[in-house]
């Protein structure tokens, strides 16, 4: 009968595209990974593989069985994860994805915090833009992703959930003429200076899209490479720009930058967690978002909280 080392090493060749490669990977004899793959074949009554020389391709009947195959170590993968979460989180793993925001100013402190009460618990972030975020959890290269949403995702095979509302708001320098205001209006924007992170990030096409909605022509003088040159830019006085207040909140209290929002202009959106819609969240997973949202809940919490005018 079929076997789960068969599966195993039949997975692995398709995916390594050579018997000498699975064997390493497996720590087998390449042998013995041949031997798994002609019983498999011979159960089926099928070629699944042809080898031409060093090199193998998946045949027709070999694409079946290999999504079958996946099917089921999948469910041998989240079995192991399940069976870990009785043991109450003394072991195991949470892959975090994160949107460049969350991942650069909010998580890295949580997680410090959350590993304090799971000191066994193995946990690793991956930092891209929140598209990116989204097609490495639906890949399953991450359990939970958390966004600053930007672009809507209306991908069906996720479930987004918003857990805290996040501000975009207008930073200037100390010394600029608008440093002591409550707010802007959006007309005002014109001929200022207007520094953005890089093109093509969600956070910049929301800004872009609804400031052309209320009338305000931008004039972009200048794109850096990341948030904290743009920060700095700002601070030496070379423009302006707009970012969410989860990235500016020690800089106001220090006072480098002041904050102010926009009068006529709605520049909110939601921090969201991200999961592959029909998979059930792991107890670690779980327990992240758990401890996670309530940070912004607690009226002591910092995060997300930076002062404006």
């Amino acid at each position: 009968p079929m076997t789960l080392e068969q599966l195993k090493s039949f997975a692995a060749v398709a995916r390594c595209g050579s018997f000498t490669r699975a064997a390493e990977e497996l720590h087998l004899t390449q042998p013995a990974v041949s031997a798994q793959i002609l019983a498999l074949e011979r159960d089926y009554d099928a070629r699944l593989l042809d080898r031409i020389g060093k090199r193998v391709e998946i045949t027709e009947p070999g694409r079946v069985v290999l999504a079958a195959a996946q099917d089921v170590l999948r469910r041998v993968d989240e079995l192991g994860e399940e069976m870990r979460d009785i043991e109450g989180l003394q072991r195991g793993r949470l892959r975090l994805g994160a949107s460049l925001i969350v991942g650069i100013y909010l998580l890295p402190e949580a997680i410090g915090r959350f590993k304090r009460d799971y000191p066994k618990l193995e946990l690793s972030l991956r930092i891209e833009y929140a598209r990116r975020i989204a097609e490495r959890v639906l890949a399953g290269d991450v359990d939970l992703g958390i966004i600053g949403e930007g672009a809507p995702i209306a991908d069906e095979r996720l479930v987004v959930e918003p857990f805290a509302p996040d501000e975009l708001v207008l930073i200037v320098d100390p010394g600029h003429r608008w440093a002591r205001r409550k707010r802007v209006a959006a007309r005002e924007l014109a001929g200022e200076s207007f520094i953005i992170s890089e093109k093509g990030s969600a956070t910049q096409e929301i800004i872009v899209s609804r400031l052309a909605d209320a009338g305000a022509r931008l004039d972009i003088a200048m794109e850096l490479g990341n948030i904290e040159a743009v920060k700095r830019a700002v601070e030496a006085g070379l423009g302006i720009s707009i970012m969410s207040r989860c990235a500016i909140e020690r800089d106001v209290e220090e006072g480098r930058l002041a904050a102010i929002r926009l009068a006529d202009v709605k520049m909110g959106r939601s921090l969201s967690f991200v999961r592959r819609r029909g998979q059930r969240a792991s107890r670690a997973a779980r327990a992240f978002m758990e401890f996670f949202a309530a940070r912004f809940k607690s009226p002591t919490a910092g995060a997300g909280r930076a002062p404006v005018s």
